[in-house]
């Protein structure tokens, strides 16, 4: 039976960066395996939600799939909770975090705290968070939490007892705005509300005092002292990808919400040492580990996010950089995985390094295999992919044309 490898490049799609020329760093990296491959297949763009949609990575996902976003949307907070290993039982609430740095009036200085979080301030953090403020605040709510920090500067906080999704973030979004007050947005999240407004002042008081940050201070840098929270909501039940689209599906995703969208529908996580989400990640060992994989699976998603980080930094360079490893680790894919194997790459949206974030641009899609239609471009870049045999598709439609490579689709209709 054949098998199918997908690779979502986070943030990957860009806009012409005048330091390279006018390219996108698609169009300036050096990929010979992506070019080839995509000289050997046929390709086209993508609006993974519709035209002009800014997307999150979270719907961005959901959607690429096969799962309506705008019916299925959890919130981001259950996803990323799930996939940092926290276990998700009915009612609880969980929401998504970043540390943070702010000023003595709460203003947002660096929403990601430097992005770069060390082990021992990691232990730190949650050591704190768990030990000192969740202690506190039970006492006074009845309300018990875990808090833990996942990749980076991202955190997850999970609220169990009688609590609400409806709240709003305390994450202004923005540098230089002051720390958001949750509102209640129905009547039975005011107890939430309250919480999580005392859970802010408590942050702020007990993590401006700990040890690490006397260390940062000295070291030149911001101390820690703030956590944001968003996309607050409680876990459904999906059905699995398995049933929908009749395939054995494994996922590759060093990032918690990415990977918590796998195991929500029914994906096997494939763990891969120093493949966490990060600039350092090691991308042969992951597509080493995606062409194992497909030995025992029909479908292999692997998530690449560092594409999406330096883009968000406006790091054109590093960029690029990213894109030149992951062509790398794709040629290895390429001697080690099946040969009946089907590979498709593409983008969860677009994150151009001039915008530092998110925009609702079409991105690039590529498929090839040995009976995939070939098409005259031979790049793999948003401005050649505009040319292809795909024409314009959407996020939804990705899994049913890959389970029709499969064979696994049930025929529509008699």
């Amino acid at each position: 039976m054949p098998r199918a490898l997908l690779v979502v490049l986070d943030g990957c799609a860009d806009r012409p960066v005048k330091e390279l020329g006018g390219k996108t760093p698609l169009e300036a990296a050096v990929k010979p395996t992506m070019d080839r491959l995509t000289s050997e297949g046929s390709c086209g763009l993508m609006d993974v939600i519709s035209p002009g949609i800014r997307p999150g990575s979270d719907v961005a996902h959901l959607a690429i799939f096969g799962y309506d976003p705008y019916k299925y949307y959890p919130g981001r907070g259950p996803l990323e909770a799930i996939g940092a290993g926290l276990r998700l039982n009915p009612g609880d609430v969980a929401f998504r975090a970043n540390v943070a740095t702010v000023n003595d009036d709460l203003v947002v200085v660096d929403r990601r705290g430097g992005r770069y979080i060390g082990a021992d301030e990691v232990k730190e953090i949650e050591e704190v968070i768990n030990n000192e403020v969740i202690p506190t605040l039970r006492a006074k709510y009845g309300i018990d939490a875990i808090y833990k920090q996942t990749v980076e500067h991202r955190g997850v906080l999970v609220l169990k007892g009688s609590v609400s999704p409806h709240v709003s973030d305390t994450d202004p979004h923005v540098v230089g705005a002051r720390v958001a007050e949750a509102k209640a947005l129905s009547e039975d999240a005011r107890v939430t509300a309250d919480y999580i407004n005392e859970f802010t002042r408590l942050v702020h008081e007990r993590l401006g005092k700990a040890r690490f940050n006397e260390i940062r201070r000295r070291e030149g840098k911001g101390p820690i002292n703030m956590v944001l929270l968003r996309g607050a909501g409680s876990m459904r039940v999906f059905e699995p990808l398995s049933s929908r689209y009749r395939i054995r599906p494994a996922i590759i995703a060093g990032v918690a919400l990415i990977r918590g969208i796998g195991v929500a529908l029914g994906m096997e996580p494939i763990n891969v040492e120093n493949y966490v989400g990060s600039k350092d990640d090691d991308f042969n060992a992951a597509f080493h580990a995606a062409a194992e994989a497909l030995r025992n699976h029909d479908f292999v998603f692997l998530h690449v996010k560092p594409t999406d980080s330096m883009s968000h930094d406006g790091d054109f360079r590093g960029k690029t950089m990213i894109i030149e490893r992951v062509d790398a680790g794709l040629r290895k894919f390429i001697e080690e995985a099946p040969g009946d194997t089907y590979i498709f790459i593409t983008c969860d949206h677009a994150t151009p390094v001039t915008v530092k974030e998110h925009t609702g641009d079409p991105v690039p899609f590529m498929a090839w295999g040995i009976d995939v239609m070939k098409d005259d471009v031979d790049r793999f870049s948003e401005r050649d992919c505009s040319r292809g045999f795909w024409n314009r598709i959407r996020g939804i439609d990705i899994m049913n044309i890959i389970a029709n490579y499969l064979g696994t689709l049930e025929k529509f209709g008699e």
